[in-house]
């Protein structure tokens, strides 16, 4: 029981190859959600680098989730430039905005940059609109292109599913990685006691502005593959809905625990396929999920799993 529990990892590397061809068969709609459950992992992973581990509230994560979505269409779109070489681009905006606004917002504290971080959302979303020579504003973006590397274009639903998740697991494993790392410790303690931290010399407001830009390059990640998936894009996709939906996946998975924010995604984004006669509540249900989750389950599903977990295994010693 206890060489099972070691590795799970290699059991969900297997589902994940062996789904399309087998259970999933070739259909479209099945890997189009998996798909998206690939890309708002990422999204909910990219967060609880800055909220589970560094502690700074952000209610406006979707801001560079939109950064890396339009910077990728428009220049594959209006431009030709490679997908890659955009995706990389997204990247670098979305950081390079993170390192600007950063250290004068993470310097606010609670209610004040929980605020400050809505605002940037808010701020990116018009700009979106009010910019329509280059992104389409309210019409939208259109015509991006199916996602390619030289030689090989993913425009084949299965091959654009095995890019997404070989995204995710990157980006998880990175984020364990630097979770696990003396940089990640610092965050820990950051956001343990920062004052304590500020007494050892820790430089606080670098820390925070590196997980900010980590953060940010993370979610631009996704913003790229989203867009050229949809190969459409629309202010409304990236508004402050999407930033409290993925907070919601955050909570309801486990803060600060990069697993729990990943199952807190799959949960999320599945349920909608068994509830779809109550899409018009989507707001409301979301609203009591995470009510229910911070009174009832503080530490989310994945605390649920691994108490469950170790209850097995101490029966099994026994």
């Amino acid at each position: 029981m206890r060489r099972l529990g070691r590795y799970w990892w290699i059991i969900l590397l297997l589902f994940i190859a062996l789904y399309p061809p087998t259970l999933g068969g070739m259909s479209a709609y099945k890997s189009g959600v998996l798909i998206f459950v690939g890309i708002y992992i990422i999204l909910a992973v990219s967060l609880d680098l800055l909220m589970g581990f560094a502690g700074q509230i952000s209610v406006g994560h979707a801001a560079f989730f939109a950064i890396g979505a339009y910077v990728s269409g428009i220049l594959t779109a209006k431009y030709g430039a490679s997908p890659v070489l955009a995706l990389i681009a997204g990247m670098a905006l979305s950081g390079a905005v993170a390192w600007g606004v950063g250290r004068p917002v993470l310097a606010l504290k609670e209610y004040y940059l929980a605020m400050a971080t809505l605002a940037l959302n808010e701020i990116i979303v018009t700009l979106i609109i009010g910019l329509q020579w280059l992104t389409g504003g309210a019409s939208g973006l259109r015509d991006v292109p199916a996602f390619s590397v030289p030689g090989f274009s993913f425009d084949n639903h299965v091959h654009y599913y095995y890019l997404v998740w070989a995204m995710v697991l990157l980006v998880v494993g990175s984020s364990v990685a630097v979770a696990r790392s003396p940089f990640g410790r610092t965050l820990i303690a950051i956001h343990s006691d920062e004052t304590a931290a500020k007494t050892f010399g820790i430089d606080c407001a670098r820390y925070k502005v590196r997980a900010y830009v980590l953060s940010a390059c993370y979610a631009s990640l996704a913003g790229s593959l989203f867009a050229h998936y949809m190969g459409f894009l629309a202010p409304d996709d990236f508004g402050v809905m999407t930033s409290i939906n993925i907070l919601v996946m955050l909570y309801l998975g486990g803060i600060g625990t990069i697993y729990g924010p990943a199952l807190g995604a799959v949960f999320l984004k599945l349920l909608p396929e068994f509830t779809y006669q109550f899409q018009d509540y989507e707001l409301l249900m979301n609203g009591i999920i995470l009510i229910v989750v911070l009174v009832f389950m503080p530490r989310g599903l994945f605390g649920i799993l691994t108490g469950i977990k170790e209850r097995v295994f101490a029966r099994s010693a026994r």
